[in-house]
């Protein structure tokens, strides 16, 4: 694993579960307006496509911005 990628640290590690569980509820906060909108109008709101990615991307971006600002404290107590 060494190879091709860092090991990641122990606040990363914490940031990145953090991000899966924002992801996670993003998730699943799209799928019920999803759902509700096909119960109120006939039609979907979101393809399954976006559904999947908004997960993914605010799991990613969550934890991008967690740590970040990691660094940035980090940075500024030195």
């Amino acid at each position: 694993m060494g190879i091709f990628f860092k090991k990641m640290s122990e606040k990363e590690t914490d940031h990145w579960g953090k991000g899966c569980v924002l992801g996670f509820y993003a998730f699943l906060i799209t799928l019920f307006l999803n759902q509700t909108y096909f119960y109120i109008f006939n039609s979907y709101l979101f393809s399954n496509f976006v559904v999947f990615w908004i997960g993914l991307i605010s799991a990613f971006a969550w934890s991008s911005i967690l740590n970040m600002k990691f660094v940035k404290g980090r940075n500024t107590r030195m």
